[in-house]
């Protein structure tokens, strides 16, 4: 036999007989029987979810899985998700690791894989005094009003010439978002018009998208994350680096505009940095990495996320023009 297939076999035998003499006996749900090394990966299917529906019926609303290494608690119900997500949210808050949050997410720095406990309570009330409170959605409502306003008038200038729908909303949402975050558009003058920038940023949140929906089997067999067998390590660390020149551009520049004004700035950011050096009492100091995380969650989960379903919603009422007429008719009377 090859020596290094020799090594690679005795070393997968140590890691498997490590893991099945440390195994802790605990009393789980019950769940079909796994097989070996892949658990019960094989039962999930072309189609995972309606895979796991079918186990429910045999199982019971609250199953266990075992996904290679991972053990995996299964809710299949209303009433036992409520049980996770409010009765017992504080301890089933963290997620489980996983390769997305280790190459793209700042190895877990950002608020949505960060471990529960005082720097995520930190960025959530960070965030949600800034962006989601009733305040700050009145507080910038002309924002938003203005940049819809922007691809309206992006819109009627093309007249009937063909546009990108997609695109022009991306930069629509990403601008506004822009706007509240770091105080300014990132994309384009504020005409609505198209920018080369929006379409790369639009491709490298829709490669994020299918990155973190891709299964790797590092997550559920550790002992062959190291091989990257399928190669999606190696193109989330290449993303990463994408976006952490875009969003290090941000920053710095940011800092320079600051530094620079006199006017003292209130949005997002301008708050993020100064908590590089005073802490906040609660959860320390911040530091460029966790700065970046967070806009990283920001921008990926607030623009692709609104703009596609605009432009789903327009689709639909293109394939029904009979709603799309009294849309038109409803805006007309308002």
């Amino acid at each position: 036999m090859n020596p290094l297939a020799l090594s690679f076999c005795t070393a997968l035998f140590c890691v498997l007989l490590y893991h099945f003499l440390t195994r802790r006996s605990v009393r789980l749900p019950p769940g079909p029987k796994p097989w070996p090394i892949v658990g019960n990966l094989p039962h999930l299917g072309p189609v995972p979810h309606h895979s796991i529906a079918a186990l429910a019926k045999t199982y019971g609303p609250l199953m266990h899985l075992r996904m290679g290494f991972v053990d995996v608690v299964v809710a299949a119900s209303a009433s036992v998700a409520a049980q996770f997500l409010k009765t017992h949210d504080a301890n089933f808050s963290n997620r489980p690791p996983n390769s997305g949050a280790k190459h793209i997410a700042y190895n877990y720095q950002d608020l949505v894989f960060a471990p529960y406990g005082p720097r995520w309570r930190m960025l959530r009330k960070i965030c949600s005094v800034h962006l989601f409170s009733g305040q700050a959605l009145d507080d910038f409502r002309h924002i938003r009003q203005e940049e819809v306003l922007a691809l309206m008038r992006a819109l009627a200038r093309a007249g009937q010439t063909p546009v990108k729908l997609g695109q022009l909303l991306n930069v629509c949402t990403t601008n506004a978002l822009g706007r509240v975050m770091l105080g300014r558009r990132v994309f384009g003058d504020g005409s609505g018009g198209e920018d080369p920038k929006a379409d790369e940023f639009k491709e490298m949140v829709v490669e994020l998208m299918v990155l973190a929906g891709v299964f790797n089997i590092g997550d559920f067999v550790p002992a062959l994350e190291w091989l990257d067998l399928q190669g999606v390590a190696s193109k989330m660390k290449k993303l990463h680096a994408r976006f952490d020149a875009f969003l290090g551009a941000i920053v710095e520049e940011h800092k320079i505009s600051g530094s620079a004004g006199s006017e003292r700035h209130v949005d997002l950011l301008s708050t993020l940095i100064s908590l590089k050096d005073n802490a906040d009492g609660e959860g320390g100091k911040l530091t460029d990495v966790e700065i970046k995380a967070l806009l990283l969650n920001l921008f990926t989960a607030g623009t692709d996320t609104s703009s596609s379903t605009v432009e789903w919603a327009i689709a639909e009422l293109i394939r029904h023009p009979e709603m799309m007429a009294q849309a038109g008719q409803r805006q007309a009377c308002n």
